[in-house]
């Protein structure tokens, strides 16, 4: 009877205690910061958390915080399988990954976490993570359940598809006074958020591809402002432009691939920029290219595309006040 007693109150005990470890908090994944957040440094790691109305990322033993009424779209690797999955550009993506087990676009055996939000002016940011697989649907359930926004995955970065006569107007502008002379003034610059028409583009190059070029912007110092897309303070600029870019091509190649050879898992990216004044007039419009072709990792075209662009810009466009 005491043996009977034993082991009960042992079955009991373990019982009790397998509940206790299920009660207990989850720890906040361990995640890489790939780019986005404000004063934080590209490839940062850290922990990412949700709680009382923020996004927390502890990293070096400080916290960068992200309120989550600012969150406009949260997109999970997950999501980028379903919003691309069942076009034909994904079967060129899918390939290098073996079976179309395309997670993300950058290794089978983590997750991304794809933030776009806004700052106090309105001005667009973007913020991407590298986690396990798994922690991303955590994360986003969390910052949704907190009052986070996001768009349905059929329309993340969709923009209407222009026809084909609006297209060849767009290409075969006539160059305009400014554009003819040596180069054109602007005081400042509104960039855009990059859109895509002819395929689905992964949330991860779409924010990648903008946080570039702002930064290569900046990096050019070209401007006295550089404005978001969105910034309200953009509307009152005096001599403004805006860049407006499309995507009009894309090739996601193997990382694995590209350590080989020189050839097969490229990853190639086409945006067609075109630069109008605040009225929306064209001023200057040109197809920018970023290829990676040997090592680095798949976002590294985006990278080629933003320094491309923003010498564009540096060859084409001077200061207000430049003798």
């Amino acid at each position: 009877m005491t043996l009977k007693r034993t082991r009960v109150a042992a079955v009991g005990l373990l019982f009790a205690i397998s509940i206790a470890k299920a009660q207990q908090p989850t720890a906040p994944p361990e995640v890489v910061q790939l780019l986005g957040l404000d004063g934080v440094k590209r490839g940062a790691k850290g922990r990412l958390d949700v709680d009382k109305g923020n996004l927390h990322f502890v990293h070096a033993k400080t916290s960068s915080d992200l309120t989550i009424a600012s969150v406009q779209d949260v997109v999970t690797g997950a999501d980028t399988v379903k919003a691309v999955g069942n076009t034909i550009g994904i079967l060129s993506m899918a390939a290098p990954y073996e079976s179309g087990r395309f997670l993300s676009l950058f290794r089978r055996k983590i997750d991304t976490l794809t933030i776009q939000y806004q700052d106090a002016d309105g001005g667009a940011h973007g913020a991407i993570f590298s986690m396990p697989v798994g922690a991303a649907e955590v994360i986003k359930k969390d910052l949704v359940a907190q009052g986070a926004h996001t768009l349905p995955v059929a329309e993340a970065n969709a923009a209407p598809l222009p026809s084909n006569a609006s297209r060849e107007k767009e290409d075969n502008v006539p160059a305009s006074p400014e554009e003819k002379s040596a180069k054109i003034r602007a005081s400042a610059i509104q960039v855009e958020i990059i859109q895509s028409d002819e395929i689905k583009l992964p949330a991860e190059f779409q924010i990648a591809l903008y946080e570039n070029l702002v930064r290569q912007l900046e990096k050019e110092e070209k401007f006295t402002h550089i404005y978001r897309d969105g910034d309200r303070n953009a509307s009152t600029a005096a001599d403004v432009v805006v860049l407006h870019c499309l995507v009009r091509g894309f090739k996601a190649g193997s990382e694995r691939l590209r350590q080989v050879t020189t050839v097969a898992g490229a990853t190639s990216i086409t945006v067609h920029c075109q630069f109008t004044n605040a009225d929306g007039r064209p001023l200057l419009a040109r197809d920018v290219n970023g290829k990676v072709r040997f090592f680095g990792g798949n976002l590294r075209a985006t990278y080629d595309f933003a320094k491309k662009a923003a010498q564009v810009t540096a060859e084409n466009f001077s200061p207000s006040d430049a003798k």
